[in-house]
């Protein structure tokens, strides 16, 4: 590793830490997302391998959860010869199988992110966590609300920092328990390294700090990453960026340490004994791993089989229906194929479809009393109507429910 690897770039790492993070849109959006996306390059075990180390994601199940579908034969030793046959070859079946069902292997989906940011724990006793997250979760959710909450965020149009920079100025409360952090704050020269610089002090684990500390709430990280980007995903704009977010979060490290130490404690990256493993460094392809490997093969091929054989065995010849019972429509995602064979199968009168979730028309709809109209069909598509929604006023003055006389506690006459 050369010296240049240990400089800490703000702009290179922010950029890393957006590429790993979940792309997580706004609900109101058509999702459909792949949370590995940072490993899509890879082959697939590779990458779930690569994922698994590095960030502590469980991609497959345990050596003792496939031994269990094993005992229940839901996994067949047919299938198992088969799997190993093919990736190992037919001399290292029997030796491979045996690795498979007897072998003894330690499960252990702890990846390497987090050893870092833990230390507070073991050095300090502190959890950072959940002395900060109950607050700054509940300061997100009131800063990008969209006209859910009762009371308006006060200031929402000047960025994320400025706002806090504002309110912090403008009341007689303060964010922080103690004085330092508020004048870092204050100082718009200060940057992400300069609080590194007070929290960790080795510059070589900034970025490994960074990654800990925003994969703690990877949901909330990869929200705000995606509104950076795309601030059309909230239809009442905020303008946030994940440095507010890295910056707002530091400075509140900083006040909850000052708040229980003094400024008299050191920063974690010099009370280390042990460094911790490269959050990137390269993954070994263990025997464990490709046991875990033959076992998913192993699992997807049996799987294939019964579901196969089910189809094969259950084939109804379909007759065109000319009087249907009902028809039916379904979005074309994952789940319509199989929901359209139930129905199917309990009403052989039934017609069902597929059809896109939007029916083929781009539109804006704009709920009743809404303040905004919202795109309904996917991204590509500009939409070209707009659909509104009305009520019919008449027929609520005719409806017991919306008399005026049942919105008291008593009724009159």
């Amino acid at each position: 590793m050369t010296h240049s690897d240990h400089i800490f770039k703000e702009e290179n790492v922010i950029h890393h830490l957006k590429h790993y993070l979940p792309a997580q849109a706004s609900l109101k959006d058509f999702i459909h997302h792949n949370t590995l996306h940072a490993f899509q390059d890879r082959k697939f075990y590779e990458a779930l391998t690569e994922s698994s180390k590095i960030f502590g994601y469980k991609t497959s199940l345990s050596v003792e959860e496939y031994r269990n579908l094993f005992t229940e034969n839901k996994i067949t030793e047919e299938i198992i010869d088969n799997v190993i046959r093919e990736k190992k070859g037919e001399p290292l079946v029997e030796q491979w199988k045996q690795k498979l069902l007897n072998e003894p292997y330690i499960d252990n989906f702890g990846g390497r992110r987090s050893h870092l940011r833990n230390n507070w724990k073991d050095l300090y006793s502190i959890d950072l966590d959940l002395a900060i997250q109950p607050f700054l979760f509940r300061f997100l959710c009131s800063y990008l609300d969209q006209g859910i909450a009762i009371w308006g965020f006060p200031v929402w149009n000047k960025g994320f920092l400025t706002t806090i920079r504002e309110m912090e100025r403008n009341t007689y409360t303060s964010f922080f328990k103690t004085p330092r952090s508020k004048r870092l704050l204050m100082d718009r020269k200060c940057e992400i390294s300069d609080l590194l610089k007070i929290l960790v002090g080795d510059e070589t684990l900034y970025e490994h700090y960074l990654f800990d500390q925003q994969f703690a709430h990877p949901g909330w990280s990869g929200i705000v990453s995606v509104i950076e980007d795309m601030p059309q995903t909230l239809l009442d704009n905020r303008r946030i960026s994940i440095q507010d977010l890295i910056i707002f979060e530091l400075l509140m490290e900083i006040d909850t340490l000052d708040n229980k130490f003094g400024e008299n404690w050191a920063p974690l990256g010099l009370r280390l004994t042990k460094k911790p493993e490269h959050l990137f460094a390269p993954v070994e392809i263990t025997e464990y791993h490709e046991v875990l490997h033959l076992w998913q093969d192993a699992f997807e091929w049996s799987f294939y089989d019964q579901v196969l054989g089910g189809l094969v065995a259950n084939k109804i010849a379909k007759l065109p229906i000319s009087d249907p019972g009902f028809q039916a429509l379904f979005c074309i995602d994952d789940r319509e194929c199989s929901l359209r064979r139930y129905v199917e199968e309990l009403d052989p009168k039934a017609q069902t479809f597929g059809t896109p979730g939007f029916f083929g028309v781009a539109f804006f709809y704009k709920p009743m009393n809404g303040k905004f109209s919202m795109k309904v069909c996917p991204a590509p598509l500009n939409p070209k109507y707009l659909i509104k929604e009305e009520i019919d006023n008449k027929k609520n003055k005719k409806d017991f429910h919306f008399a005026d006389y049942t919105h008291s506690l008593f009724l009159d006459g």
